[in-house]
């Protein structure tokens, strides 16, 4: 069988196992989603200390909560006793303390463990060592932002440095007054399609003239076609 190059108007999508293998998205997972910054919420829908939600980050989920010092933490959502899920549901309100719907191992909205059953009785027991597992977390432009990485790759560069390269500069953005934006209305649903099938169809408009109609009759740069 031959193949013929394309032109150079046209970008060649990647093979068909590069959407449905496995062990290909098991890569992917360990060295995208598990490496990189992803911004998961609105710092507002975190408003209160003990408000929380919990998302999937690779094949983890996270803990994200308003401690009473009115910072952002952000913890693998899993008890250090016998690894159950701590928080079930994803989002919620705590008074003080996260308790696990196991063995009742309770620990603080700084992560600390604070309270079990017979803790007194198993003083080798660390509070802090055995504490939630912290990860990296970043509170920019109204949203949150957390990375899985034991060493996470610079958000300096990665996050913000993408904007400078698109806008050239960070003030072009502030000027939006991102942070103070107020979450609408949230429509959340299952789509059965690999991540980057929707990353793909996202990224371009080819398809918006004919699919969304009602969308390019109100963008400008199609008042003279596409």
């Amino acid at each position: 069988m031959t193949t013929t190059s394309l032109p150079p108007s046209l970008i060649a999508t990647l093979s068909g196992e590069h959407y449905t293998d496995p062990e290909i998205f098991s890569l992917e997972q360990e060295r995208i989603f598990e490496a990189m910054w992803f911004c998961v919420a609105r710092a507002s829908e975190l408003a209160r200390p003990g408000s929380f939600r919990t998302y999937q980050v690779g094949r983890e989920s996270v803990l994200i909560t308003r401690s009473r010092d009115s910072s952002i933490k952000a913890f693998l959502n899993v008890c250090r006793h016998r690894g159950a899920k701590l928080c079930t549901e994803e989002t919620g309100e705590v008074k003080r303390a996260f308790q696990c719907p196991y063995h009742a191992w309770t620990y603080g909205l700084d992560g600390k463990l604070i309270a079990a059953p017979n803790l007194t009785s198993m003083p080798d027991i660390d509070r802090t060592e055995y504490g939630l597992v912290n990860i990296h977390v970043r509170e920019w432009l109204g949203y949150v932002w957390v990375c899985l990485a034991d060493t996470p790759p610079s958000f300096e560069e990665d996050i913000v440095g993408a904007v400078v390269e698109r806008l050239g500069d960070v003030e072009s953005i502030d000027r939006y007054d991102i942070d103070n934006l107020q979450l609408g209305r949230r429509i959340t649903y299952d789509v059965k399609a690999n991540w980057k099938l929707i990353i793909e169809n996202f990224m371009e408009c080819y398809h918006c003239a004919t699919i969304h109609p009602e969308l390019t009759e109100v963008l400008p740069e199609f008042a003279d076609g596409y």
